[in-house]
Parts: structure tokens; sequence; C-alpha cells
């Protein structure tokens, strides 16, 4: 194709595109809510980070506290004037109250983009020994399906509007060329009619993604600052949903070179926009739901129920009797609480939560090893709809995907056995219990804050290659067609 002709299409598509008052107006009504979706999902992320922000600053409040208060203690001959329960030269007090400290997973800038599992999963826990924080809400994640649809932000906007709009774009590219009696003039011109249709195709896909990330990126920039632009996660994006676009594009293309009218074209590719955006994402949903149930909270609670009343039932009536038999450590004592009840219990806390822990365990285990497989179930059958593949993508490269809070998930745990690891020794032994100083304030373990925005459980080549095949595939299929329809 000469360049000149090329020129003449650019200008042609540019004034067609202009005087489309019904294409301009829903453009405009899409570009609007994408800058919406793109300051809600910004506005999350902004609340999620000044939540930290509160957390660190409760956390350094109540450090002060108990150093204060331990240094009050000691200047006093370690006596402490207030109600036993509060001395915080006990390491069992400390762990009870000022001690517990918080693990955050810090909310990656790109999350602004997609909501994903954010609104659903725990972004920080607070930390206790004897208190397990369960990873799920009452509202439980079943499958990925809660976080492929739901929230109006970027990710929904691009995966289910934007293929609107570009059907709007491009469904009577070569259809209203026959409607408006300009086929035959085309057909008996010197130009390839393939070519001359792919390249208006081509023009508009240009135009329209350019356009998109011309909106798109001095806004988010505007919002969350620069930092995303050097990431790899950005790059990735970028391609993924530039490639999203090419193939509604592409499928466009491959629809018109069917010779039908312009009204069957529009209702052949809203029909591929429900069914591979809306049907097959909840016939999986229904399928792997049938395939691998998953147990209910209460199913996990009366789980860890029973293993602690089997417990109490047996070792726990022998330890409890054993710690309260001597008279130091007796509950009563002439009506007083006594130092060694709060030693005694401290030790049942201790050899207790062992049990708990590994009922938990048990009981967490059933839960997560089915998500896990419906995930990786998805993973494998996400081909089937290229939006749940977009959903997919995105949410790896926002760090807002269920592989990246079930990490943040197991850090927690690993961090809470070293917290046991610290306060179990100074609570459970005689010699210890009461000795807790402001060395022992600063040596309490601390969670790093991560932001687990690394995508490498997921296979993003493998998805770009697929991506790349079937728009390949849609446009050599069209070519073909129309090649054949000039002669």
């Amino acid at each position: 194709m000469k360049l000149p002709v090329i020129h003449i299409l650019f200008r042609h598509e540019i004034k067609i595109l202009a005087r489309n008052k019904v294409f301009v107006s829903l453009f405009t009504l899409i570009i609007l809510m994408l800058i919406s979706s793109l300051w809600i999902g910004s506005s999350m992320l902004h609340k999620q980070e000044e939540t930290i922000i509160k957390i660190r600053q409760s956390e350094a409040e109540m450090t002060d506290s108990l150093k204060t208060r331990i240094k009050r203690v000691e200047a006093n001959q370690m006596t402490y004037p207030g109600f036993i329960w509060d001395d915080p030269t006990f390491a069992y007090n400390v762990a009870r109250n000022e001690g517990p400290k918080y693990a955050v997973k810090h909310p990656f800038p790109l999350q602004a983009l997609n909501v994903g599992q954010s609104d659903v999963q725990p972004f920080y826990y607070k930390v206790y020994i004897n208190k397990k924080q369960y990873l799920t809400y009452e509202s439980e994640i079943e499958n990925s399906f809660l976080q492929f649809i739901g929230n109006f932000d970027f990710a929904f906007v691009v995966i289910y509007l934007f293929p609107l709009l570009i059907i709007v774009f491009s469904y009577n590219v070569l259809s209203s060329e026959k409607e408006q009696g300009t086929w035959v003039l085309l057909k008996t011109s010197n130009q390839s009619i393939a070519q001359m249709i792919l390249w208006r195709i081509g023009i508009r896909y240009a135009l329209f993604t350019l356009f998109f990330w011309a909106v798109v990126t001095p806004f988010l920039i505007s919002q969350i600052g620069t930092g995303f632009l050097g990431t790899g996660n950005w790059f990735w994006l970028v391609a993924f949903v530039s490639l999203y676009f090419a193939f509604w594009f592409g499928m466009s293309f491959l629809v018109n070179s069917f010779s039908m009218s312009s009204n069957v074209n529009a209702m052949v590719l809203i029909f591929i926009w429900l069914f591979t955006g809306v049907i097959v994402p909840n016939l999986l949903q229904i399928g792997l739901n049938k395939a691998y149930p998953i147990p209910s909270r209460i199913d996990m609670l009366t789980e860890e129920r029973n293993a602690i009343n089997q417990y109490f039932e047996k070792d726990g009536r022998d330890l409890t009797k054993d710690v309260f038999s001597s008279p130091r450590t007796m509950i009563r004592q002439a009506s007083i609480i006594t130092p060694g009840m709060v030693y005694g219990y401290g030790v049942i806390v201790y050899k207790s939560q062992e049990i708990k822990d590994v009922a938990t365990n048990v009981a967490e285990g059933k839960l997560y090893g089915q998500i896990r497989k419906q995930q990786q179930a998805i993973g494998r059958l996400k081909v089937l709809s290229p939006a749940l593949m977009m959903q997919e993508e995105l949410s790896a490269l926002t760090g807002t995907h269920w592989e990246q809070f079930n990490r943040f998930s197991m850090d927690v745990d690993s961090f809470r056995k070293e917290t046991q690891r610290f306060y179990y020794p100074k609570m459970a032994h005689e010699n210890t219990y009461r000795t807790f100083n402001l060395q022992n304030v600063d040596a309490i373990p601390q969670s790093a804050s991560r932001d687990y925005h690394g995508y490498s459980s997921i296979d993003l080549k493998q998805t770009f290659v697929t991506y790349v095949a079937l728009i390949l595939v849609a446009l050599l299929m069209a070519y073909q067609r129309l090649l054949k329809a000039e002669k």
C-alpha cells in the first residue's frame, strides 16, 4: 500500500469518527467512567496507605507507653500500683497488651488500577501469640470470580465497557460500505479491499489505544506519582491491555469479513462479548464449586473447637492441675490474684496454644487446599475467556491476586511463630516470667512491610503468546476471506 493512500485513509477515518455523534457521545461517557474508576481506585489506595500510617503511629505510641510503664515499675522497686494483669514486667501481660505487633501488606501503587482481592482480603493483621488470625472473613472467598466481577475500577471498565466501545467503533467498517453503495466502487478500484479494510482497522486501533493511554497515564501519575513507570509490572500491564484491545478489533475485523449487515455484525460481536465475558466465567464458577467444594468458616471453627475441647478433657486437665498444684500458683489466696497465677496462666496459654494451632492448621489446610485447586484450575482454563485471562494478569501485575494475599497470610503465620518463640520462654519459666525490661521491648519481633507485587506465579509470557496467537488467527482468517471476496 502506498503511503499517500494511508494518509487518505487516516484523514477519512478521522472525519468519519468525528461525524459519528453516537460514538463521540459514548466515547466521552466511557472516558469519564474510566477517569472515575481511576479516581476511585487511587482513593482506595490512599485510604489503605493512611491506615498503614495510623498503624505505625499506634505501634509507636504503644511501645512508648510500655517503656514508660516499665521504667515506673523499676523505679518503684518492682512494685506495680495497679491491677496485676496490667503489670508490664510480666511477659504474659506484655504479650496480651502492648506487645502484639502488626503485619502489613503494603499496597503496590498499581493497585489503583485493580481492586482485585484487596477489598475482601485483609491487608494487615495484629499478631497475637494466643489468637489465631483467621485469613478469611465471613464473606468467604470461594474462587477468583469474586475478583473478576463486582468492583468499579480500571479493570472493570477496560474488561467490560471498552469492548463495547470497540464494537461501536468497528462493527461496520466493511458493512457500511455495502449499505452506503460504495462497495462496488471499491471493487473496481486498483486497491486491495482486504488491505484497505485491514488498514482502516489498524488506524482505528492505533487511534483508540494511543488516546486511551494518553488519558490514563497522566491522570494516574497525578494520583499516585511516577514510581510505577519504571517497573516491569507497568510494562506488562500496558502490553496486555493493548493486546486486549487488539483482540476485540481483530474480532470485529473477522466478523466484518463475513459480509453481514451492520445490525447482524453488532449482535454477533455483543454475543461474543457476553459469552466470553459473562457466561464462561459463570460456568467456570459453578463447575469449580462442584469439583472443589470449599468448607465453610463454621466448619473451620467447629474443627478447632472440637480439638480444643478434646485437649482440655485430657492433657489440658492434667496440665492445669500440675500448674496450679503449687501453693505459689493457687488461683486465690485470700481473694487476691497472685503473681503465681499470672505465671500459671502463661504456662497454660503456651501449652494449649500449640494444640490450638495444630487444629487450626488442619482446618485451614482443607480450606486453602480447595481454594488453591480452584485457582490452579482457573489458571489452566482461563484461555477459554480472554476477559478472564485479562483479569488474572491485571490482578497479578497490580499486586491484588489471591496468590499474593495467600503469600502474605503465610508470612503472617511465620511472623506469629516468631513472636511466640520470643514470648514463650519468657512467660513459661518461673525465673523469667516477671523480668520483662526495656531491652526486651526493643527486641520484640517486628514484621517488615512488603507490597507483594511479584508475579512469578502467573505465566505472563504464555498468556501473551496466547493473546498474540488469537489476534493473528482472527486477522489472517478475515484477510483471507476478504481476498476471496475481491475475486
